[in-house]
């Protein structure tokens, strides 16, 4: 998605090789694995010591919450679209938060269906977006706390329920 808006360099981070070889699968030009690298640190090594100009939070995790609002460059744009529990607390270093970054939290994606979903099925139709290697399971309805399990562990990106 960030390749078809535009970016040019896209930096994936997680903590599991899997998930990283398919967002390199998927377009993202490098890959950092916060479990056994300094993320910041990386992310500030391949752009130059600026920072991010956008980052994407999809994990829900308040540690990657956190770390969103130092990977961003001054004057970058931070959009959380991972949820995390309404009463969980997120931690942030005060510094990490001025220079004019901004930060929104997006449902959805700020989609507009009527405009974008006729536009993401032509892509994915097309082959210029991969839906298909996102579905790492497909599973009945009975399974369905299963599904939620395995993406609790971090084994699953989507599992799709066939009625």
């Amino acid at each position: 998605g960030a390749r078809m808006a535009g970016a040019g360099t896209v930096i994936a981070v997680d903590l599991v090789d899997n998930k990283l070889r398919l967002a390199q699968k998927l377009g993202a030009t490098h890959t950092i694995n916060a479990a056994s690298e300094d993320a910041i640190e990386a992310v500030r090594r391949l752009t130059g010591g600026r920072g991010a100009d956008v980052v994407l939070e999809a994990a829900g995790s308040p540690r990657a919450f956190r770390l969103t609002s130092e990977a961003v460059r001054p004057g970058g744009e931070v959009i959380w679209l991972g949820k995390t529990d309404v009463t969980e607390d997120v931690a942030f270093r005060w510094g990490s938060l001025m220079q004019e970054k901004r930060i929104r939290r997006s449902s959805y994606g700020g989609a507009r269906p009527l405009r974008d979903f006729p536009m993401l099925a032509r892509a994915a139709l097309d082959g210029r977006l991969n839906l298909k290697d996102l579905i790492t399971a497909r599973i009945s309805l009975e399974q369905v706390n299963e599904g939620f399990a395995a993406l609790k562990r971090g084994e699953a990106i989507r599992s799709v329920v066939i009625f």
